[in-house]
């Protein structure tokens, strides 16, 4: 293989990689291992590919099943992940997600949703991507009310973190609150 190739397909690994870990990093507990089912792989053989010193990497074959779960030809996701025009089909459309796959109570609620005139419209759109992210991963369209309190959560926590953001206050750490919490009960 020609070294530009195989900077091309390193890249595109990388990219994949990255990818799945940041889908990965907000799911719910559980995702990693639905992912590696839907993907046809094993639960540590799709670990070891996103371990922070991996011992896998993604081949052909999976990087093309990655894909069709986004939903795009392997045509498109090589386009996409070396900064080359994709086809503007698939500009129209979020790699991660399709409109095709929107279950009706999430279309609903999404439709319906009162905003909170606060929150910019690039935080309404990553609460709406948190809320598709939840269903991937969850599996299933909720009742309408369930979606509504799911949706008012997450938009509660971008309000917070926009706050804290005007405010200069970095967000809390729950892992440095928890240890603090400990060290105070030995002493």
């Amino acid at each position: 293989m020609a070294q530009d190739e195989h900077q091309r397909v390193q890249r595109i690994k990388e990219y994949v990689l990255a990818r799945l870990s940041e889908e990965l990093a907000c799911a719910p507990r559980g995702a990693q291992a639905q992912l590696a089912k839907k993907l046809g792989v094993s639960g540590a053989h799709l670990s070891n590919m996103l371990s922070k010193s991996p011992t896998r990497q993604p081949g052909e074959d999976f990087r093309r099943k990655v894909a069709a779960l986004w939903g795009v030809s392997y045509g498109q996701l090589e386009s996409i992940a070396l900064g080359e025009e994709a086809s503007p089909e698939s500009r129209l459309k979020p790699v991660a997600w399709r409109a095709e796959d929107a279950p009706p109570n999430l279309t609903a609620v999404l439709a319906d949703y009162a905003w909170m005139p606060e929150l910019p419209n690039d935080l309404r759109g990553v609460v709406r991507e948190q809320a598709r992210q939840h269903l991937r991963f969850g599996g299933f369209d909720y009742a309408l009310d369930e979606w509504q309190r799911i949706l008012t959560g997450l938009e509660r926590e971008a309000l917070a973190l926009l706050a804290n953001r005007v405010s200069g206050f970095p967000a809390r750490d729950a892992d440095a609150s928890h240890s603090t919490r400990v060290k105070n009960r030995k002493t």
